[in-house]
């Protein structure tokens, strides 16, 4: 394995809990969507079985499952439901004043992503790398955070859970509520809001529609050829292990 960053989750020292993903490779179809999804260097891809290898555990953000609700053979599991997973850390380690201080810096940061009552939320439209999932307009998919108002209280969570390159939530000041500014920003199959909201004020469409959307992306071979390109332009993502001849085999059913 390679080695994993260091890092934080809102000041919470990120290597302190337990969150990765485990493949099961009697189901693994070694696709490689996982290694094209994971953001976080997470995955690697061992050539001679072709399948994808978790290499850096330690780099999976807490609570994120969106590689295994995209998987097409559901061959990707994690250690614990990931909603009381990450909600008994925020409890346990109190994570809300850290939260508050990043809301602020990443509104200082984007003043754009401030919104007020009666105004127009924002000019930010869908951005250009975001156009396209796997070569399919982002705008046909149906995939997107939508907020029950009634539920939130405006903690901000949602905010700064979300990627800032993504520019999916804004947030109201003088309500004190969190708004979707742009839901196709949203990363497909991602739900990390979802799952970190302790007020359950986030929600989804079903992930029933992207998974057929998968698995036809798969038969066409597109996933193959991104993945191919990928491995040929990153040679470090290629990774070999020490396996017996056993091992091997296993690998290779």
């Amino acid at each position: 394995m390679t080695q994993s960053m260091s890092k934080t989750w809102h000041g919470v020292d990120r290597l302190k809990y337990v969150w990765f993903p485990r493949i099961d490779y009697d189901k693994c179809i070694g696709c490689g969507l996982c290694l094209l999804t994971c953001g976080n260097d997470v995955f690697r891809w061992y050539p001679e079985g072709s399948l994808p290898i978790v290499a850096n555990p330690g780099n999976c953000v807490l609570g994120c499952t969106t590689c295994a609700k995209l998987c097409p053979e559901d061959a990707i599991t994690f250690p614990d439901d990931p909603k009381k997973f990450v909600h008994s850390i925020i409890i346990k380690e109190k994570v809300y004043p850290i939260v508050k201080r990043e809301l602020g810096e990443r509104l200082n940061k984007y003043p754009d992503h401030k919104v007020s009552t009666g105004k127009a939320i924002t000019d930010i439209s869908i951005k250009p790398e975001f156009s396209k999932w796997h070569g399919v307009n982002r705008k046909t998919i149906n995939w997107g955070p939508r907020i029950d108002e009634k539920k939130c209280i405006g903690c901000g969570m949602c905010v700064v859970q979300c990627s800032e390159k993504r520019s999916v939530f804004g947030y109201d000041e003088q309500r004190r509520k969190a708004v979707v500014l742009v839901p196709e920003n949203c990363m497909v199959g991602c739900n990390n809001c979802q799952i970190a909201c302790l007020w359950d004020a986030i929600t989804f469409p079903s992930i029933s529609e992207v998974r057929e959307l998968t698995r036809k992306l798969i038969a066409s071979g597109r996933i193959k050829e991104e993945l191919d390109a990928k491995l040929q332009q990153n040679p470090h993502l290629l990774i070999e292990l020490p396996c017996t001849s056993l091992e091997k085999t296993k690998l290779n059913q």
